[in-house]
């Protein structure tokens, strides 16, 4: 990621997200679906400006 960075102009906001969260093993179950689990629901969200 760091060499993608820099290649960006300066001032760049990135933002980096999914689609929904996975289990692995979580309740025993594996996969993101049909299962209905906190952990599905979570989806990762960061934001930030580089340097």
């Amino acid at each position: 990621m760091e060499e993608l960075f820099d290649l960006l102009p300066r001032n760049t906001y990135v933002t980096v997200t999914s689609d929904h969260g996975e289990l692995f093993g979580e309740s025993g179950f594996f996969g993101h679906g049909p299962i209905v689990h906190k952990k599905v629901f979570e989806v990762p969200f960061v934001e930030g400006k580089l340097r």
